[in-house]
């Protein structure tokens, strides 16, 4: 086996720091403009931290199985992190009546800080 579980689970830990500083700055420039922008950047950012969080948790549990069991908790993974993603978007156009732009500004800074945490050694 290439990679411990111990590993494994620090690589989740950073996955899931970096993109909420990320988030959490990107709210702070944002807080120029209005709050509103702030407050959606931030939710929808910290939705992307969630899942992520969340969809490492499932996939990495669970101990040894066999493959089929594995790639069925990566994809139950993968998609309520979506799940989640979306449904904050979602609630956030509709009922709170957040601008657009910030919204998808804070799951794109939240997707691109958590491949950049993943991919550095």
């Amino acid at each position: 086996m290439l990679n411990s579980v111990d590993a494994g689970r620090r690589l989740m830990l950073r996955a899931a720091v970096y993109p909420f500083l990320a988030v959490v700055a990107l709210a702070l420039v944002f807080l120029l403009i209005s709050t509103t922008h702030a407050i959606a950047a931030l939710a929808s950012g910290l939705a992307v931290v969630a899942g992520g969080w969340l969809a490492a948790r499932i996939a990495l549990n669970g101990g040894a199985q066999a493959a089929t069991a594995a790639v069925g908790r990566l994809v139950a993974a993968m998609v309520l992190k979506w799940v989640l993603v979306i449904g904050v978007l979602a609630i956030g156009i509709i009922q709170f009546r957040f601008p657009p732009m910030a919204l998808l500004a804070g799951i794109a800074v939240g997707m691109m800080f958590q491949v950049l945490a993943l991919a550095r050694r």
